[in-house]
């Protein structure tokens, strides 16, 4: 694919030792996807910034995503630079203490799971909400990623956003984000995150943490691929998974992408599954549920590629 490219592509990776037309299915937790003309797993926010800089002067477009689970990779996969930033990260500091709770101060590469670990190492409280939430702090954020009690937005203090034309860093207090349903609306990449987090009983936190853990691989199809949750719970109503399990769709296959037989609202890849599986079964679970429901379902994974 990379010989179709221009000079500025070869450029780009000569100069950075990328990897070239590299699949991308190794990278996202539903296991699908196709080639990325060009991949970077930048170290620390220089190397971020050096490339973004070549990139907008070769004018070759830029994709950006942490974790990977929260996303959907087209078979034919995503022409231009694709940066992943979860090995963004480093130590997390604890940056202000009060009578009754800490800041803390976390990279966006940092995965989730280390965060909830040093929340109860520390004894501190806010976070139990997210136990079993896969991925980085960064890909957290940028969905606002909850339960039905409480969601990421609800324990940040500011962000670190990068400016992707001046790569100027940027602090944007918690007053000034825009928070809503699964998403945050914010131009620019995320680099780090401060959260409230308060003092409680280290047992007790340990408790509420590890119930609500067991609760959701109790109710979720963890041991396949999948990107969690599919859709969007509509505003008022029934949930999603609800929904889709009204509608007769558990189990429901295309190929190797099928309804979850444990919670409705999980695609998952039970084998090969491509993307174009994954996105059949998705108008399929859209059309049966506005026919029977009149609700039009909206989705919650992030969709990239061509």
């Amino acid at each position: 694919m990379i010989t179709k490219k221009t000079a500025g592509v070869s450029t780009l990776a000569q100069e950075f030792n990328l990897l070239v037309d590299e699949p991308l299915k190794k990278y996202t937790s539903f296991n699908i996807g196709g080639p990325a003309d060009l991949l970077a797993l930048p170290k620390d926010k220089l190397e971020l910034k050096n490339l973004l800089k070549k990139a907008l002067d070769l004018n070759i477009p830029v994709t950006l995503f942490g974790g990977g689970t929260n996303i959907l990779i087209t078979d034919k996969g995503v022409r231009g630079l694709v940066i992943i930033t979860k090995c963004l990260k480093s130590k997390i500091q604890i940056l202000e203490s009060g009578l009754h709770g800490k800041t803390i101060y976390v990279q966006a590469g940092d995965r989730l799971s280390r965060v909830y670990q040093f929340a109860i190492a520390h004894s501190l409280s806010g976070i139990e909400f997210a136990a079993g939430i896969p991925g980085t702090v960064g890909g957290a954020i940028m969905m606002n990623a909850g339960t039905k009690s409480r969601d990421i937005s609800d324990i940040i203090k500011s962000i670190d956003v990068l400016n992707r034309l001046t790569l100027e860093t940027e602090t944007i207090e918690k007053r000034d984000l825009d928070f809503s349903y699964r998403r945050i609306n914010v131009s620019g990449i995320i680099l780090a995150a401060k959260f409230s987090l308060v003092k409680a009983n280290q047992e007790k936190i340990k408790k509420t943490f590890e119930q609500n853990l067991n609760q959701k691989n109790a109710s979720q199809p963890v041991s396949f691929a999948s990107a969690g949750c599919f859709f969007k719970n509509p505003i008022q109503g029934k949930s999603a998974g609800e929904l889709i399990e009204k509608a007769g769709l558990k189990g429901m296959r295309i190929n190797d992408a099928m309804v979850s037989q444990k919670h409705a609202n999980f695609i998952v890849n039970t084998n090969h599954a491509s993307c174009e599986d994954i996105l059949l079964l998705k108008q399929h679970i859209e059309k049966t549920v506005f026919e029977k429901f009149q609700i039009k379902l909206q989705t919650e994974v992030r969709i990239e590629g061509e």
